[in-house]
């Protein structure tokens, strides 16, 4: 290679999806990941020895996030195992509160999110960014919990922990200034499962208020699908995604098979863990009288389908549900709103829609 050549491009675009691409998205992509291996391309005890090696750099292109008035960390202690996990708090600034409206009694709505990173990467910092935007321009209390991960806890523990916090939450909603009957739970792509799962316990368990909202990004919806190892058969699969999507950029399927052989494990207890609605929502016994969602989806992305068939599983329920597919754009886009225009049509579109949410009630 020559000196003046860029840098090779270990993870190129693939020809399958290229043309389908935003321009705004490949460049970002072409600029920040080609270059470089993804976690999924390398053994887990590799990835763990140096993760910020296998980490986009997502504050690079996530903009600017605003002041907010506090953002305490809680310590909320869990079960099964027995342990702690961190809770952030955020509460908007006195002026984000006025111009809001939303403040009833003294009490502000919250929304509990969980981050993405397929239940075995992540933590508070995946979603800072867009946690202190939500906080800042919705006028809301953004309540981020930092679940524990797979491989260490494996499913259903990131479940169990998240199903904790969002109880504690109700339980100190008085002490954190929250209204606990406008509660809403969020989450992007294995975080929109939790939230997902949360929305149907929460619905069964007749000590906590109704959750107002569910507002699930890119979400994983189906577990059941995802081999062990290589491509999927299009005979078996309901999800044309996981074909056309195979080679997505930042997410194709191979980083979905690293993610679930890690979390769901591959042996022989495999499939039963996978039919659990605690990993595949979507195998409910019932949607019905759910928090309305609002599913937020890319367009290339192996999970579009499943977010589709989640929303039309809603509707068919009698649950509320708004679908949205952002044209051209790649699994992590909602980040990107820093350099992505889409990606700030996503945010402002969650804004909108959660003010929407807090209001009605």
């Amino acid at each position: 290679m020559g000196s003046n050549d860029g840098p090779t491009l270990v993870n190129p675009i693939h020809p399958s999806v290229v043309e389908k691409l935003d321009p705004s998205f490949a460049e970002i992509y072409n600029r920040y990941q080609a270059s470089q291996l993804r976690a999924d391309q390398v053994p887990y005890e590799v990835y763990n020895k140096d993760r910020e090696k296998y980490t986009f750099p997502t504050a690079k292109v996530s903009g600017e996030s605003p002041e907010v008035a506090s953002n305490k960390i809680h310590k909320v202690a869990v079960s099964d195992p027995s342990g702690e996990i961190d809770v952030q708090v955020y509460v908007p600034t006195p002026d984000a509160i006025a111009s809001s409206g939303l403040e009833r009694e003294g009490l502000l709505p919250a929304l509990v999110n969980f981050h993405g990173g397929g239940f075995v990467i992540g933590g508070l910092d995946s979603d800072e960014s867009l946690c202190r935007k939500l906080c800042q321009r919705v006028g809301c209390i953004i309540v981020n919990v930092a679940y524990r991960l797979a491989p260490e806890y494996p499913h259903p523990i990131a479940t169990t922990d998240s199903w904790q916090a969002l109880k504690w939450v109700f339980k100190n909603a008085d002490d954190l200034k929250i209204d606990p009957t406008r509660v809403g739970v969020s989450g992007l792509s294995a975080g929109a499962c939790i939230a997902a799962v949360l929305a149907l316990l929460a619905r069964d368990d007749p000590s906590l208020p109704r959750l107002a909202v569910q507002l699930l990004i890119v979400p994983v919806i189906d577990a059941r699908f995802i081999p062990k190892e290589g491509s999927c058969d299009p005979a078996k699969t309901p999800y044309k995604s996981y074909i056309d999507c195979e080679f997505a950029p930042m997410l194709p399927l191979n980083r979905l098979v690293w993610f679930y052989n890690l979390w769901l494990g591959t042996d022989e207890g495999r499939a039963e863990r996978a039919n659990d609605f605690r990993a595949s929502p979507i195998v409910a016994a019932s949607h019905a009288n759910l928090a309305p969602a609002i599913i937020r989806c890319a367009e290339i992305d192996p999970l579009v389908s499943e977010g589709i068939a989640y929303h039309e599983k809603l509707i068919a329920a009698g649950t509320p549900s708004k679908l949205k597919i952002y044209k051209g754009q790649g699994h992590p886009f909602g980040h990107w709103d820093g350099v992505n225009p889409t990606s700030k049509e996503f945010v402002s579109d969650c804004v909108n829609e959660l003010k929407a949410a807090f209001a009605k009630k």
